[in-house]
């Protein structure tokens, strides 16, 4: 009989250990989903001196970082906006009473982020609308202009040759971007991102999802 008893004991042993085994192979809980977008755009030139700059440029590529609420296993509920980076580069060609001028932008823009490092907070809504009640934090852009023609340095336009371009860290208000059904892209109707006394640039914004990952993230104050 007790060589049975440590039979049964050898085989239960291990036995004993499967659920404790089980907890720590299992996946961590999670309270938010971090999703990266691939994104692209449309730059549109307004209110340039006389029109001779005004048009409409493709930007990009770009990143935008999004951490939705985890609901039910699930994006969704309050949005926060971590990142967001665009290369502008592409190129202003101005003609006005017989003159000529190009400009080549390369530039890139990015938002920045507080204490916490949202740089944005929203909520999706039932109708796939992620909307921004309160501008984006700190947009701004740097990089270089390069300036060739008979205009360089008079109407707006930069400096003969090349310069370094920056716009200080402000506020934008973005449109709601509006998400297809499945949520792996959305879409941004245009919005003002800069005003300035040679121009106003307007943005449309484009995403598709690239990664996605369920995040534990700590309070933050």
């Amino acid at each position: 009989m007790k060589k049975i008893i440590r039979k049964l004991a050898f085989v239960l042993f291990p036995l004993a250990l499967l659920p404790a085994l089980a907890h720590a192979d299992a996946a961590p809980a999670c309270n938010a989903w971090e999703i990266e977008y691939a994104a692209t755009g449309q730059l549109r030139l307004s209110d340039t001196p006389m029109g001779a700059g005004n048009g409409t440029h493709a930007i990009g590529p770009g990143k935008i970082v999004l951490r939705f609420d985890d609901v039910g296993g699930q994006p969704g509920g309050s949005v926060k906006l971590t990142s967001y980076e665009m290369a502008n580069k592409f190129t202003v060609d101005a003609h006005v009473l017989g003159l000529g001028t190009t400009v080549v932008n390369d530039t890139i823009t990015r938002t920045t982020g507080n204490v916490c490092g949202v740089a944005a907070e929203g909520a999706l809504g039932g109708d796939r609308l992620v909307r921004w009640p309160s501008p984006w934090n700190g947009v701004h852009t740097d990089g270089t202009q390069t300036c060739s023609g008979s205009m360089c340095g008079k109407f707006g336009a930069p400096a003969r040759g090349q310069s370094a371009f920056h716009t200080p860290p402000h506020p934008v208000a973005f449109k709601p971007f509006a998400f297809a059904a499945d949520m792996k892209s959305f879409h941004m109707d245009e919005a003002v991102t800069n005003r300035s006394s040679r121009d106003t640039v307007n943005m449309t914004l484009d995403g598709r999802e690239t990664r996605r990952a369920c995040v534990t993230v700590a309070p933050c104050p």
